[in-house]
């Protein structure tokens, strides 16, 4: 009988947030001082959280224990973005 581990079959929450997060740090790219605290795959996935929840990335950051603090990504998703066009 062999031991290999199999999939079961269905997708899990954290493997479509890493999936959509990955791919979206490969189409967008943000520069990141050198050893920041909060990084680009940090700020993806506040955002697609925040998507997902159908809230707004204050109430995110606010109720996740390991996301970045709001005003950290709100600041970052403003020097980094022309908000106007996105």
């Amino acid at each position: 009988m062999s031991n290999t581990i199999q999939a079961d079959g269905s997708i899990h929450e954290d493997q479509v947030l890493n999936f959509i997060v990955n791919t979206i740090d490969e189409e967008v790219e943000i520069d990141f001082v050198p050893k920041a605290e909060t990084t680009a795959e940090d700020l993806f996935e506040v955002l697609v959280g925040a998507c997902a929840d159908g809230t707004s990335v204050s109430t995110l950051c606010e109720k996740s224990e390991d996301s970045p603090h709001k005003n950290t990504v709100l600041y970052h998703l403003r020097e980094k973005f022309d908000l106007e066009s996105v």
